[in-house]
């Protein structure tokens, strides 16, 4: 589940082109979760990096905030898969 968050994060994250022409990536609301590169794609996966050493550390800390993220977003992919069974 936690591959599923990283690409959850990813596609909130947000990405500018600064003065010197470097794309940074951040996801804001989530300190240490920033990226800086000379395109989108390096910036990207580097932010990826970012965002799994990031939570490698605070789960090695057990980190409350970054634990309850993980399993509220774990939580409404479980839910949302149940009712797709449903269906």
């Amino acid at each position: 589940m936690i591959t599923e968050y990283v690409k959850y994060l990813l596609n909130q994250a947000i990405y500018k082109e600064d003065e010197s022409w470097y794309i940074y990536a951040e996801v804001p609301w989530y300190q240490g979760f920033i990226s800086q590169w000379t395109n989108y794609e390096l910036a990207r996966d580097n932010l990826k990096d970012a965002i799994e050493w990031v939570i490698t550390i605070k789960i090695s800390q057990w980190d409350k905030s970054i634990s309850e993220d993980i399993q509220a977003f774990i939580s409404t992919q479980d839910h949302a898969k149940a009712r797709a069974t449903l269906a």
